[in-house]
């Protein structure tokens, strides 16, 4: 896959500058706040019950609202999606502020699933427009711009909200993220919503929002089949999902496992919060992940025919996982920081090269519904993984457990590599070569 250069594409592509910048106001608010909320329930319960529920309420809501998300991402304004998410997203930050006057935890674990629902509408919105915003050799430096600086926002958020917890309290990290949506929202809102969308197909001004209501109640059932029917007759569309519902068998359980490995194995002191390991373990997660993004350009590069797509995606997806499980074997943070860092390089590298895959591979009228159907099986399963997850570590050691996610998650890409050499599968030549033309 041929790509732009970084510069290049900032330079000459102004709307897709403005989206970027408001992710990179916004995903760096989102992570302050999560080390603030992990908190918070630590310090209101302490319970492995209280934790996992706050993980599960950023979870479940995807799996409840994602049909609807789709289907409205398909057929409405995503400019005005993105502006509202933001917005709703920025008030329901401000209420996490109750906790510090007495709001129970239960009230906490609310206001988290409130903000994940929101967000999927906004991810949704934005995964389905940038395709549009950008041309097909701009596409895999967007994606990999996108993710990239997300994943750098993982790691600089978790290490400053690492320090703002134990520095100034968690009420600034939660004034910080509420203020960084707004910011977002400014930046959105200077961009053209007409760049968001494939051609003509729709035009804001043909349709009000009390249309688009009415269209979304009597076609909605329809609209969901439709979706569902395109990823079960797309081959490399469906095998891309089930990839990743596959990891995420292991992937749901990594929050909870840092949690309980940062705050009752390497915690140390009386009274020690655990807040810097999960910090730690967070940035190097989020570091590996953001070194994995750059890198990802070169990879599609080198992954320039069908069976270079094939093999990278299936090893990537095998070593990665079994990298994540050394580092449950690791008797420090800072080796097991360092293992799970090259685990999650790989891991993005892999992803930033498969969503542009996907993105290539699908046409635009479908895309709200493909991503947040991936989106919501994917967080489904590793909702499940993470309840199981809760119930083994009456009797497992986290680390066990690290041990058993990374080997979950290596799975997929075993079965990638085998259904590839037994079933002649392959990556569609219209998403890797480029002089396809659709």
């Amino acid at each position: 896959m041929q790509s732009v250069r970084y510069g290049e594409l900032l330079r000459s592509n102004i709307n897709f500058r403005r989206l970027w910048f408001g992710q990179i106001i916004s995903e760096l608010g989102t992570w302050f706040s999560f080390i603030a909320e992990l908190g918070v329930v630590s310090l209101l319960s302490g319970s492995v019950w209280a934790t996992m529920a706050l993980l599960v309420s950023r979870l479940l809501p995807v799996l409840l609202i994602a049909p609807l998300a789709g289907v409205l991402v398909d057929r409405a304004s995503r400019k005005r999606i993105l502006i509202t998410a933001d917005l709703v997203r920025a008030l329901i930050a401000l209420g996490f502020l109750t906790a510090s006057v007495g709001a129970p935890v239960w009230l906490i674990v609310i206001f988290s699933g409130l903000m994940s629902a929101a967000t999927t509408f906004f991810e949704a919105a934005k995964n389905a427009s940038i395709a549009n915003m950008t041309t097909r050799q701009e596409m895999l430096t967007a994606n990999v711009l996108m993710f990239s600086t997300r994943f750098l926002q993982l790691t600089l958020g978790a290490a400053l909200g690492g320090v703002t917890a134990a520095k100034f309290g968690y009420n600034t990290a939660f004034v910080i993220n509420s203020m960084s949506f707004v910011a977002s929202a400014a930046f959105i809102w200077k961009i053209p919503g007409a760049v968001m969308r494939s051609g003509s197909e729709f035009n804001e001004g043909e349709a009000s929002s009390e249309q688009v209501a009415k269209q979304s109640r009597n076609r909605f059932l329809e609209d969901v089949r439709e979706g569902l029917a395109y990823i079960r007759d797309t081959p490399f569309v469906r095998a891309i999902i089930l990839v990743n519902v596959g990891w995420a068998t292991g992937g749901g359980m990594n929050n909870l496992i840092f949690d309980r490995i940062s705050r009752h194995e390497l915690a140390t002191g009386a009274g020690a919060s655990g807040d810097w390991n999960m910090a730690a373990l967070t940035t190097a997660a989020g570091a590996g992940l953001f070194i994995g993004m750059v890198l990802a350009r070169r990879a599609g590069a080198w992954a320039s025919d069908e069976r270079r797509a094939n093999h990278f995606i299936g090893w990537s997806l095998l070593v990665h996982g079994l990298c994540f499980a050394t580092a449950g074997l690791m008797p420090s943070l800072i080796s097991m920081s360092l293992w799970l860092a090259v685990s999650r390089l790989i891991l993005g590298a892999e992803f930033g090269v498969q969503e542009t895959l996907m993105m290539r591979a699908m046409p635009d009228e479908y895309r709200g519904r493909v991503f947040t159907t991936d989106r919501a099986l994917e967080l489904t399963t590793m909702t499940l993984s993470m309840i199981v997850a809760g119930a083994l570590m009456k009797w497992a050691s986290p680390r066990a457990m690290m041990l058993v996610s990374g080997t979950l998650s290596a799975s997929p890409g075993l079965v990638w590599l085998l259904a590839m050499w037994r079933t002649r599968f392959s990556v569609p030549a219209g998403a890797v070569r480029e002089s396809y033309s659709s």
